[in-house]
């Protein structure tokens, strides 16, 4: 009897029953360098993934854009929160922060019109 062909031998594994390759999950674990004093930096699949910078009382974690994402005690917990981009408290902020610069861009642009309006109406008597 062919040793390939009986069930029952050691060598006759089948190929779904091998086990899958291992493959790399380097793609989703964030690596953390400490490239100076109070600064690190953290890389996913080779990418620039955010960073923390220690400052006076806590650690201020930033996303891959250069965006604040907040203020924290502990370098564990502002490192944990470069989770995702997209994670709800991160979205959260990100949509705070553009309210409230959309509100100061409108209240620098109605004030731009008042004076440019005031002028125009003022520039015949001068």
């Amino acid at each position: 009897m062919n040793p390939a062909s009986d069930p029952s031998s050691p060598k006759s594994v089948a190929i779904a029953d091998r086990p899958a390759p291992a493959v790399a999950t380097t793609s989703t674990r964030t690596m953390w360098a400490k490239v100076d004093t109070g600064f690190w930096v953290a890389h996913r699949a080779g990418e620039y993934f955010g960073c923390v910078d220690q400052v006076a009382g806590g650690y201020v974690a930033r996303d891959a854009h250069g965006i604040p994402i907040g203020r924290y005690d502990g370098l564990k917990a502002a490192k944990s929160s470069l989770r995702s981009t997209t994670h709800p408290l991160n979205v959260a902020r990100r949509v705070q922060a553009e309210r409230a610069r959309l509100a100061a861009a409108t209240a620098v642009g109605v004030t731009a019109l008042g004076f440019a309006l005031t002028a125009g109406a003022l520039a015949p008597f001068l």
